[in-house]
């Protein structure tokens, strides 16, 4: 199997029609928009492979930059399809907490950019637990900011800081939040279709991201026209009535 520019230019194509079909037929926004952001990097990777492994290319380093900016920002559509799945009126108390929380992880996810002389890269950590980061799949890591050719799609290599507590900010925003405020069906939906069938993929953790997203596309055009939606909805959750009236 191998992907390709065409192929993500079809899929993309794909996706950003039927987001605005979608949503000129009013199906949920949140779908709508979480459906039209992973169309979006899509084309920024159908873009990509027109300089892939040209890593002195300036396009080949900002297309990585902005796919990296791409994923800091996926825990706020991950939440809001998340919540889509719980009763409405529990999802106006938490939404403002929930999207909080997305920020704080944005912002956790782009400090990892900055050289910090106090965390090192991601490809020099030694610590108890982690002796290599390359060797502990340790996903988009590198010594240079590019785009190559991984297993069969794109790898993304980025020198971003090690620091565990800003890297597993992702993990606790979308997934770990969202199985807490009772949106464990979708979140179960999500891992299997998504973190788990990338890794399943693919050998190369610089590419989990990239397929992870490609999958994002099927997930949701399945989420919003496939009888899967009604399933993911959570009805009752062991905490939902201690929330005020």
């Amino acid at each position: 199997m191998c992907w390709s520019g065409e192929a993500s230019t079809v899929l993309a194509t794909i996706g950003l029609s039927s987001t605005a079909y979608f949503y000129y037929k009013k199906e949920p926004a949140p779908l709508c928009y979480a459906l039209g952001f992973f169309s979006l990097m899509e084309a920024l990777q159908a873009y990509t492979y027109t300089v892939i492994d040209d890593c002195a290319n300036p396009g080949n380093q900002v297309a990585t930059l902005l796919g990296y900016i791409h994923i800091a920002f996926q825990p706020f559509f991950v939440n809001a399809v998340s919540m889509y799945f719980i009763p409405e009126k529990v999802r106006d108390k938490i939404s403002a907490s929930v999207y909080f929380i997305c920020l704080v992880t944005t912002v956790c996810l782009l400090i990892r950019l900055y050289p910090f002389e106090w965390a090192p890269f991601c490809y020099e950590v030694k610590t108890r637990f982690i002796l290599y980061a390359e060797s502990f799949n340790v996903p988009f890591c590198g010594r240079r900011i590019c785009s190559t050719s991984g297993d069969w799609h794109i790898a993304w290599e980025i020198p971003a800081t090690a620091n565990l507590v800003l890297f597993n900010m992702y993990v606790v925003a979308a997934f770990v939040m969202p199985i807490f405020y009772g949106s464990w069906k979708m979140t179960a939906y999500h891992i299997a279709t998504g973190p788990l069938l990338a890794w399943m993929t693919t050998s190369n953790p610089n590419e989990w991201a990239a397929v992870w997203c490609l999958y994002s596309i099927g997930l949701l055009l399945l989420l919003v026209k496939t009888p899967i939606r009604n399933y993911l909805h959570v009805r009752s959750w062991f905490w939902w009535k201690y929330l005020k009236a």
